[in-house]
């Protein structure tokens, strides 16, 4: 009799965690003001997209830098470095032009952003969440919730990936920040697009640090997808990116002379 008594109680929800939804939608204009931070900032993104074989090991690397800044919120990357290496003569004129086009573009209102956007702050209003546990992270106590999408479809970029993903968050629980995602797919993804992919397995992790007082941004996403392409040709992929060099862009975008900011 005792035994089933004490699982009974190691398995009870501990009454000190927070429900679930509450305490993460109230976390949700706070990340809108860390989106909101992020226009304020110029920082560099590297990206390395590797091939993986059947077993996991790295067939092909390419690795790319890109320098990011916000114009009229809407974030622009240039593009500096090639596997390492900067770009030749011409293709950074190349990108110069391409760049100063799409600046062009978004100060005229002829295009709304460079690249698909979706906003963690509108993820974290389309799942439920259940508080699981606490944990540290870089000896900080956090709150764990893991999450699931709620039922039915939501006008957002990509929602037919969203609707299929579960995972976990963690919060610091000090200043209510998310520090860390993990999550991965409950279903096989179907991609149009004219290439006929299905995937069948996601992982995603990212990372948040502390920039300065009340500002934390990303630091590390990770990406590995597997699947098939055209119904016969398999694929294994994984992409990291690393976000460094924050510095402050204050900038008036509403005049013509923004540019990018120099390397």
């Amino acid at each position: 009799m005792l035994l089933p008594l004490l699982l009974l109680v190691s398995q009870a929800p501990d009454p000190s965690l927070p429900e679930g939804n509450a305490y993460v939608r109230a976390l949700v204009s706070r990340q809108r003001s860390r989106e909101e931070a992020l226009n304020r900032y110029t920082y560099d993104v590297e990206e390395m997209a590797e091939q993986l074989d059947g077993k996991g090991r790295v067939r092909e690397t390419k690795a790319r830098r890109y320098e990011v800044f916000y114009v009229k919120g809407r974030p622009v990357r240039k593009q500096v470095l090639e596997n390492g290496r900067p770009l030749s003569v011409a293709a950074a004129a190349k990108e110069e032009r391409r760049v100063k086009e799409l600046v062009d573009d978004i100060l005229s209102g002829r295009t709304a952003r460079e690249l698909p956007e979706v906003r963690l702050s509108q993820v974290l209003e389309r799942y439920d969440f259940k508080a699981v546990a606490r944990e540290d992270v870089g000896e900080r106590p956090t709150l764990v919730f893991a999450f699931q999408a709620a039922p039915g479809k939501r006008d957002l970029d990509a929602d037919f990936m969203l609707r299929r993903l579960a995972g976990r968050i963690w919060v610091d629980e000090e200043e209510r920040e998310l520090v860390r995602a993990e999550m991965k797919n409950t279903d096989k993804i179907k991609v149009a697009f004219g290439l006929g992919a299905s995937v069948a397995s996601v992982d995603m992790a990212l990372a948040f640090r502390k920039i300065e007082e009340g500002v934390w941004l990303p630091s590390r996403v990770t990406f590995q997808a597997e699947g098939k392409r055209f119904l016969f040709w398999g694929f294994r992929v994984r992409m990291t990116s690393l976000f460094s060099r924050f510095r402050r862009f204050e900038a008036d975008t509403e005049s013509e002379k923004i540019s990018p900011p120099p390397p």
